[in-house]
């Protein structure tokens, strides 16, 4: 499998060269992400929708997590990172489509590598029925939704757990999925990133509102 290169930033995101995702892991280097969290606002309580990771994932695997991201490799332009979505959910949608909320560091809690991401995040509003997903076996298991009253209250520990449903997915074989959700079975982005995005999301479905 052919190495993915990606652009190396400093700390001010100032390009200073390129390296392999490996070295870029492994020596804690600054590089760029896409990020997009699937929001249905069109009921009274808004709903996120959560990936759950595969089973096979060397990084984190079957917890829950941003509905789609990806890195992005040395040659593309952050509006690339659109193809995740098609890639990981099966779903087509346009630049257009998506709301950009924002570019947010992202350091995900590990022990094995150092992931420095400037993460550039976007929001696509819609409601999807769970049978408008075709997921990427490999990277995803599973989508859920969450209240997103619940996942802002999550991220600011005023609750522990929010209610999550959707599918779970072997071998093609799709299971219903209810259960309830904490932060340890979430990818362990640090409290400071999960506001700003909490945050972030709550002003656009203010501004969607008026």
């Amino acid at each position: 499998m052919q190495s993915e290169v990606l652009t190396i930033y400093n700390r001010a995101k100032q390009p200073i060269g390129t390296a392999d995702r490996e070295k870029a892991h492994t020596n804690g280097l600054w590089h760029e992400t896409f990020h997009c969290w699937i929001l249905d606002d069109t009921a009274e309580e808004p709903m996120l929708y959560l990936q759950r990771r595969s089973d096979t994932k060397k990084e984190f695997s079957s917890l829950f997590d941003i509905t789609a991201a990806g890195h992005l490799l040395s040659h593309e332009k952050t509006e690339d990172g659109i193809r995740e979505i098609k890639e990981e959910l099966g779903i087509s949608i346009l630049l257009s489509d998506l709301h950009f909320i924002g570019q947010f560091r992202c350091i995900p809690n590990q022990v094995k590598i150092i992931d420095r991401e400037f993460a550039s995040t976007y929001v696509y509003t819609a409601s999807l029925p769970f049978e408008a997903f075709s997921l990427q076996e490999e990277e995803v298991a599973g989508i859920v939704r969450v209240p997103f009253r619940e996942f802002f209250a999550l991220c600011f520990r005023s609750q522990t757990y929010m209610s999550a449903e959707g599918f779970i997915e072997t071998n093609g074989y799709r299971e219903h999925y209810k259960n309830t959700l904490s932060l340890t079975d979430l990818v362990p982005h640090s409290l400071t990133f999960l506001q700003q995005i909490a945050l972030a999301i709550n002003e656009l479905i203010q501004e969607r509102k008026e």
